[in-house]
């Protein structure tokens, strides 16, 4: 008589639960949907700011566009994380997608209506935009429960990745579609994409945990809550404080790269764009890099040594002679490479420190304060670069970031973040 094999016990993710035998087919539907939808997204939002470039040849005008896609995320992803650990994350990101699609569709319907304006265009925007700070933190708490902890890092080098190749190709996309099919089929694709990740993502089965249970608390206490659990773990608290920083000058800082191509090195648009285009690159490689090697199991050397290689390359920048344009594009290329290195390994550490239960607030608070830096430090780099030059400006930048990085390394609180990962009976 024979004796049948034993099955293999199922995995478990990493938030503990068994994983289905079918894991990475999983992971391969929802990543389809959500690619597909990312990559529209970000040719209609390209196509939209040219839109606005043609149409009010302003400064002021992109300026506000760019505040619109930036302060909903920032000012809405606390209440996004609420929701994450509230309700169903898989519910929260169909009806984020979901509602982002929607709005596409609207936008499509006023232009087809010819009674679009710049001000209507940054109102549909900004209320498009402020679906992402739902998505965020929801999709950023699914991940732990759709790979084994081993890939934890792999999977956000994965989501990363898509995201760094939408900035290199979205753009282009986005001006072609809009010459050939105008700004209303660029919006109305986008509203097909967003509905297709929301078919992929209903039509896969994930194990998740009960949502917490409320106790009658108020969406402000519990925003409290992720504020304290971060202020209480020191790691996460140094972490969040050096991302912020490191972000309040890279941000504003590369955002000048177009004027230092075009006062610095006398170039002209194609470099400019040239310039944009090696920066995508080089998130890109940065990106992949991390999810073909898998980050190793020590994260925080990863960030600091990616941080200091951010900020030597920007420092160098400002050396550069008016004639060196060429090596002011690797140096770009370098700077992206890096800061795709030194996100990657950020969000595994807060999945792994966090409690499931919590994990929606905290990402929410973290995402949160990430991206107010930006806008803050956009705010006075204008005019910060106009007063001491720009070269200047960006040794300034760049020396701050490689200095900050470095020192962190002598935190034992951030060291400890790859020691102590056990924390997850923090109340």
């Amino acid at each position: 008589m024979k004796h049948s094999k034993p099955e293999a016990p199922a995995e478990t993710n990493a938030a503990g639960n068994p994983l289905p035998r079918n894991w990475i087919s999983v992971i391969a539907i929802i990543w389809c949907g959500q690619a597909l939808s990312i990559f529209a997204t970000v040719a209609a939002s390209f196509a939209a700011m040219w839109y606005i470039t043609e149409t009010t040849s302003s400064a002021i005008w992109l300026s506000l566009a760019s505040m619109a896609a930036l302060l909903p995320v920032a000012l809405l992803s606390p209440f996004g994380g609420v929701a994450a650990d509230r309700y169903n994350r898989k519910h929260v990101i169909i009806l984020a997608d979901g509602s982002a699609g929607i709005f596409s569709l609207v936008l499509a319907l006023v232009i087809m209506s010819g009674h679009l304006s710049v001000p209507l265009m940054l109102l549909l925007l900004a209320v498009r935009t402020g679906g992402q700070a739902f998505h965020g933190p929801a999709m950023s708490a699914l991940m732990p429960h759709l790979v084994p902890e081993r890939h934890l890092i792999r999977i956000n080098s994965m989501d990363q990745t898509i995201t760094s190749l939408s900035t290199v190709i979205g753009p282009a996309l986005g001006i072609l579609l809009y010459t050939f099919i105008g700004l209303q089929g660029v919006m109305l694709l986008d509203a097909a994409c967003a509905a297709l990740a929301c078919c992929c993502l209903g039509a896969v089965r994930i194990t998740l945990n009960s949502p917490h249970a409320s106790e009658q608390k108020s969406v402000l206490q519990e925003m409290k809550e992720g504020c304290r659990f971060i202020l209480r773990d020191k790691g996460l608290r140094n972490l969040m404080l050096l991302v912020m920083f490191t972000m309040l000058l890279f941000m504003p800082v590369s955002s000048l790269d177009p004027l230092m191509t075009y006062e610095h090195f006398k170039g002209d648009g194609f470099q400019a764009s040239l310039v944009e285009a090696v920066f995508g690159i080089g998130l890109l490689i940065g990106s992949a890099a991390i999810l073909i090697w898998g980050g190793g199991s020590r994260r925080v050397p990863l960030i600091i040594v990616s941080g200091v290689v951010l900020g030597l390359s920007l420092a160098a920048c400002g050396f550069l002679q008016s004639d060196q344009f060429p090596l002011f594009a690797v140096l770009v290329g370098i700077s992206a490479a890096a800061i795709g290195c030194y996100n990657a390994p950020i969000m595994p550490i807060l999945q792994k420190r966090t409690p499931d239960e919590k994990f929606g607030r905290v990402m929410g608070i973290f995402l949160a304060g990430s991206s107010l830096a930006a806008p803050i430090g956009l705010s006075f780099s204008g005019f910060i670069a106009e007063a001491i030059g720009i070269t200047t400006w960006f040794i300034v930048c760049g020396t701050l970031v490689a200095l900050c990085c470095a020192l962190a390394w002598f935190s034992k609180n951030i060291r400890a973040l790859d020691t102590n990962n056990e924390t997850k009976s923090n109340t």
